[in-house]
């Protein structure tokens, strides 16, 4: 038994629907999607859902035809392909928006806690390596961690608010942790996370390369031990075969924080190439720095 190639987008959410080309309304418009490249056909090919009022309806085959190709439409696939799930498209946010983060202007509560325990210089090196920017609304001086990927493409930007003196987290003060995607509030924006600092590898080929939780952690062991290149998963639960995909072929050290060891041991057996897991903050922590749950910054 098969079935064609071509399927009807099931419904997965209004961010499965689109602007029909037609009547223009928005959240209405069901795209085909070519189940063999996992993929859209074309902005125009679907069906809008208000068939007595617009009745718009462009099928792959009416597409095909006019393009002059019958070929495609032809292709028949087993049942089962039918049931994979369909890759969405990632959306990126413009480099002029992370370019205006980067005024050395703009106050920085981060920026100034590390010029407080790293040399200036070095800090400006850094801010400039990992993309450290500011956002500066509400009256905070909050920082902007920008996820760039691999090929150079800006993901998101996580904004957190520290304390300038002790460089702890502000999680009273707005806003204490939010992304710079669900600010700008674009339709239908689809994230797709990367590593921090994840743009760094084509720079550094050579060096191994040092995982862990926090972006924080990973600007303060890149000051403190440059011999590795740091990134960080941005969370606990990050630590995950397709965030650290992108890391196979590398040598790769990963120091989770103190508690995190046995779930990021566990995950790391998931991952189709090694990953070595550090116990050394496990074997060389007190009872009060455990409780804590400190990491390696902590440490340094």
């Amino acid at each position: 038994m098969s079935s064609f190639r071509f399927i009807l987008e099931p419904y997965r959410g209004k961010n499965s629907r689109f602007i029909c080309p037609s009547c223009k309304r928005n959240y209405q418009f069901t795209r085909y999607i070519d189940t063999l490249k996992e993929a859209y056909i074309s902005n125009e090919v679907g069906i809008c859902n208000h068939k007595n009022s617009c009745g718009y309806h462009m099928s792959p085959k009416q597409y095909f035809r006019n393009k002059g190709s019958m070929q495609s439409y032809s292709a028949y696939l087993p049942s089962d392909v039918m049931s994979k799930p369909m890759k969405q498209k990632v959306d990126y946010i413009y480099p002029i928006i992370l370019n205006k983060s980067m005024n050395p202007s703009f106050k920085n509560n981060f920026i100034t806690y590390l010029k407080s325990i790293i040399d200036s210089e070095k800090v400006k090196h850094l801010v400039n390596l990992y993309n450290i920017g500011s956002y500066n609304r509400f009256g905070n001086s909050s920082t902007i961690f920008w996820q760039v990927d691999h090929s150079g493409k800006i993901r998101t930007g996580k904004i957190i608010t520290y304390n300038s003196t002790s460089g702890r987290r502000i999680k009273k003060q707005y806003p204490p942790t939010n992304w710079v995607h669900s600010i700008m509030k674009p339709n239908n924006f689809n994230l797709k996370q990367c590593l921090f600092g994840e743009h760094l590898l084509h720079h550094y080929p050579n060096k191994p390369v040092a995982i862990v939780e926090s972006e924080k952690t990973a600007i303060i062991a890149a000051a403190k031990l440059p011999n590795y290149l740091w990134l960080a998963t941005g969370s606990i639960n990050e630590f995950k075969p397709s965030k650290l995909n992108v890391l196979k072929g590398r040598r790769v050290v990963a120091f989770p924080d103190l508690g995190a060891y046995d779930y990021w041991l566990k995950n790391a057996a998931l991952i189709n190439f090694p990953i070595e897991i550090s116990n050394y903050l496990e074997k060389n922590a007190t009872t009060k720095q455990r409780d804590k749950g400190l990491d390696i910054a902590d440490f340094l």
